[in-house]
């Protein structure tokens, strides 16, 4: 197609291939996806509440857990729920902007959420290795301005690619082997060169991913030359690392796996499009369940809301003798 028909007949949407199937297997995605989409907002929730109601809580790492928990709910709503809208209607078309809307929140929440996870990481550096320094600090309310500055580049940061990637021409069926807009294979149906857009998007995944990895590390590995000659107060503050650490495990596995299959599965693109939704709603699912289980005090506020709400006033009971 020339580039003057490109330009006088602009496309008006995308066909997103998704999972094909019989209408039995897309009623049982359906059905998946519902139930962990309510799963993810409940849970998600229950933290926010938690931590903005306790007072207690009112600490520089619940405050980042917080925001995490914000973003983990803004980034599967940018997916799952219009996902469930195409699978209640069976419909494949997007729109042409509404794809490029997913696409940016997707891009731009998850770079935020890995810019939080590295303040996360030094949060707990800096309140264990340097207590004093990070008492100082939490007077100065210096993670709140970290917490909305990762906010603030998350959401700025992919707008440079997308704005290229809209601008270019596309050709052919248009079809997105996937089951939302992203990047990547969206990029794959452009006909002209999209050098540009490409080698942008290499940099800011270079530079937010591999950086805040490395970053990360470097973070860990100062908390854990001090621990090994820390005393046993500073050894019970690296118990507050293990819910952050457990968060890490499931997010960078499934980033780097949905990542590198976009390149070496082209036989089986299932796989891509599985890899995607399960880092979609891996992180976002189980990270609310790992700082109740891992957080002191999220644990005992719910085992206080348990036993005020008299459903199962004993696990209330018996969390609050063993925290004393």
């Amino acid at each position: 197609m020339a580039e003057s028909d490109q330009r006088r007949y602009p496309i008006t949407g995308f066909i997103l291939v998704g999972f094909p199937g019989h209408q039995d297997l897309q009623s049982r995605l359906l059905s998946l996806f519902l139930i962990v989409y309510i799963l993810i907002v409940l849970g998600n929730v229950s933290v926010l509440y938690m931590v903005t109601t306790d007072k207690r809580l009112h600490i520089p790492m619940y405050f980042l857990v917080a925001n995490l928990a914000a973003m983990d709910m803004v980034l599967t709503s940018s997916v799952i729920p219009e996902m469930l809208v195409r699978l209640i209607f069976n419909i494949k078309v997007i729109l042409w902007s509404n794809c490029f809307i997913q696409m940016y929140f997707f891009h731009s929440i998850s770079t935020a959420k890995i810019l939080l996870l590295t303040v996360m990481a030094y949060d707990r550096s800096v309140a264990i290795c340097n207590p004093k320094h990070y008492l100082s600090l939490r007077r100065d309310a210096f993670f709140v301005k970290l917490a909305g500055l990762t906010w603030v580049l998350g959401m700025a940061s992919f707008l440079p690619p997308i704005v290229l990637t809209s601008i270019f021409p596309f050709c052919g069926p248009n079809e997105v082997d996937n089951s939302f807009c992203e990047l990547l294979s969206v990029m794959s149906l452009i006909c002209a060169d999209a050098i540009s857009a490409k080698f942008i998007n290499l940099v800011l995944n270079v530079i937010f991913v591999f950086s805040s990895f490395l970053t990360i590390l470097w973070f860990y590995i100062k908390i854990c030359k001090i621990v090994k000659v820390a005393s046993s107060e500073q050894r019970k503050d690296f118990a507050t690392c293990v819910g952050h650490l457990l968060v890490l495990s499931l997010f960078f596995p499934s980033l780097v796996f949905y990542s590198a299959l976009f390149y070496v599965s082209h036989s089986l693109p299932i796989i891509h499009k599985a890899s995607a939704l399960v880092y979609v709603i891996l992180s976002p699912l189980f990270s609310p369940i790992i700082y109740i289980i891992a957080a002191k005090e999220i644990r005992n506020k719910v085992a206080k809301l348990i036993r005020v709400q008299k459903v199962f006033p004993y696990v209330g009971s018996t969390v609050a003798v063993e925290s004393h």
